[in-house]
C-alpha cells in the first residue's frame, strides 16, 4: 500500500509540475492537480508515517532514502520531475505529517513563479514541506559511472523474478507481463550498453551462495548477449531471455519436466510453442541429444552459471578456458568455443594480476586487441580507482595472468 502511494503522489507532482507550464495557478487543471495531491498525502500518513522524502536526482530516485526501482514509463516521468525540480536546486522534497493545505499551496504558487521566470522562488520550507538541493553522490553499487539505467533495469528485473518464484512456490501463475515488459527494456538496452550487464551477471557476493533468482536472471543476460553477438532478432532474444528466467521455475534436468510449468501460464499465445522448445532442446542439449540453436544458446548459459556457482574460486577467464577447451562435460566444443568468443580472453569481472597491481575487467576496446588488451580499474585498497585504461592502447602495462576474486578477499559487491 505505501509503495502504491508513494508512487502516486511522484506521478501528481510530475502531472502538477505538467500543468504548472500550461496553466495559472486557479486553473481547474491545476486544482485538480492539487486536490489529488493532498488526498494522496492524506492516505499516505494515514498509515503512521512521519514523513515522505523524495530525493531526486538526474538518474537516481530516492523515497525515504531507499532507491526508488522503477519501469521506463515511470522512469521518464521521475527523471523529468527531477530535471524540473533540480533547475531550482529543490532536488530533495520533504513532506511532514503536518503538511497542510495552505502549505501545498504555497509551493505550489512559488513553483509556478520559478517555471514562469526560469529562476528559483521557492524557499526551503513551507509549514511542513521543506525542499533543498539533491546532496550526496551516486548509490549505486559500482564507482566506475555505469549506466545507472542498466542497473536499475537488473535490480527491477530481479526483483519480478523473485516474486514470480515466491508466488508460483505458492501454487500462483501470476501474468508474465511485468516480466516481459522489464526483458524488453533490457533488451533494447542491451544493444548499446551491453558491457555493464556482463558485468552485474558475473557478480558474485563471496560471502553468500547466488539466489536462484540471481542466477536465472545473470543466465538471461548472457542468453540476451549472446544472442546479440551472434545477431539474432528482438523476438528470439526475448524468447531466450524468458526461458531463462522460466527456467528456474524447476531444477529438474529431464526436458519434459523442466517445461511443465510453463503449460501453467495463461497469455503466452503464439510464443508458447517458441519457450517450450527452446526450455527442452537447452535441457537436451546438456544430455547429448540434438537441439536447435536457441536451445543450445540457452544451454551453454546455463553451463557457464552453474560453473561460477559451483567453483567460486576459479577466475572466471579459466571457467571459460575449461568450456572451450572440452573439460566441462555435457558441452559440444564448438559453441563452447562460440561462447569464449563472446566472452573475450578476460571476461568482464576478472580479476587481473598487472606489473605491480590487481585490477577488475571493465569491458573490451571496440579495436582488434580489445578482447585480449581489456578495458580495467585498478583496485586500490578496498575501492576501485575511478580511472578506467584501455590496455589495448597501453603496450607499457604487462598482463601476468587472472587470479581469484575469493583467493585474493576481491568481493567485487563490496568495491
Amino acid at each position: 500500500m505505501n509503495e502504491v502511494q508513494e508512487t502516486k503522489i511522484l506521478l501528481t507532482l510530475h502531472s502538477l509540475g505538467s500543468v504548472l507550464k500550461l496553466y495559472e495557478t486557479n486553473n481547474s487543471a491545476v486544482l485538480r492537480q492539487l486536490d489529488q495531491l493532498e488526498e494522496a498525502l492524506k492516505v499516505f500518513f494515514t498509515g503512521g508515517h512521519d514523513q515522505l522524502k523524495y530525493t531526486l536526482r538526474s538518474d537516481e530516485f530516492f523515497i525515504n532514502d531507499k532507491l526508488f526501482k522503477v519501469d521506463l514509463p515511470m522512469y521518464l516521468r521521475a527523471r523529468d520531475l527531477a530535471a524540473s525540480l533540480g533547475q531550482f536546486e529543490y532536488g530533495e522534497l520533504c513532506f511532514s505529517s503536518h503538511t497542510t493545505r495552505p502549505d501545498l499551496e504555497a509551493f505550489v504558487s512559488d513553483y509556478s513563479k520559478s517555471l514562469r521566470a526560469g529562476k528559483s522562488s521557492l524557499n526551503q520550507q513551507y509549514g511542513g514541506i521543506t525542499g533543498r538541493k539533491a546532496k550526496g553522490s551516486s548509490a549505486a553499487a559500482f564507482r566506475f559511472d555505469p549506466d545507472k539505467m542498466a542497473i536499475w533495469l537488473y535490480s527491477g528485473l530481479l526483483d519480478i523474478v523473485e516474486q514470480l518464484y515466491d508466488r508460483f512456490n505458492q501454487g500462483d501463475y501470476p501474468s508474465l507481463l511485468p516480466l516481459r515488459r522489464s526483458l524488453q527494456m533490457i533488451i533494447d538496452n542491451m544493444k548499446q550498453h551491453g558491457g555493464i550487464y556482463q558485468m552485474l551477471s558475473a557478480i558474485r557476493d563471496l560471502e553468500k551462495r547466488r539466489s536462484v533468482s540471481h542466477t536465472r536472471v545473470a543466465i538471461a543476460i548472457d542468453s540476451i548477449g549472446l544472442g546479440i553477438f551472434l545477431g539474432l532478432s528482438s523476438l528470439k532474444l526475448m524468447n531466450l531471455a524468458l526461458c531463462g528466467i522460466l527456467g528456474g521455475l524447476t531444477k529438474k534436468s529431464d526436458p519434459l519436466q523442466a517445461i511443465s510449468p510453463i503449460y501453467s501460464f495463461a497469455g503466452l499465445g503464439d510464443s508458447a510453442v517458441g519457450l517450450v522448445l527452446t526450455l527442452y532442446d537447452a535441457r537436451a542439449s546438456r544430455k547429448g541429444e540434438q537441439a536447435g540453436p536457441l536451445g543450445n544458446i540457452l544451454m551453454i548459459a546455463e553451463a557457464y552459471h552453474q560453473l561460477l556457482n559451483g567453483y567460486p574460486e576459479t577466475p572466471l577467464p579459466e571457467l571459460v578456458r575449461n568450456m572451450a577447451e572440452g573439460k566441462v562435460d555435457g558441452l559440444e566444443q564448438g559453441l563452447a568455443q562460440l561462447f569464449a568468443r563472446y566472452k573475450g580472453l578476460y571476461p568482464i569481472g576478472s580479476i587481473l594480476e598487472l606489473d605491480r597491481d590487481l585490477a577488475v575487467v571493465m569491458g573490451h576496446a571496440n579495436n582488434e586487441k580489445g578482447k585480449k588488451r581489456p578495458i580495467i580499474s585498478k583496485i586500490r585498497g578496498q575501492k576501485l580507482s575511478e580511472e578506467l585504461i584501455d590496455l589495448s592502447r597501453r603496450s607499457d602495462i604487462t598482463i601476468k595472468g587472472s587470479v581469484s576474486a575469493k583467493k585474493n578477499r576481491i568481493n567485487l559487491t563490496r568495491l
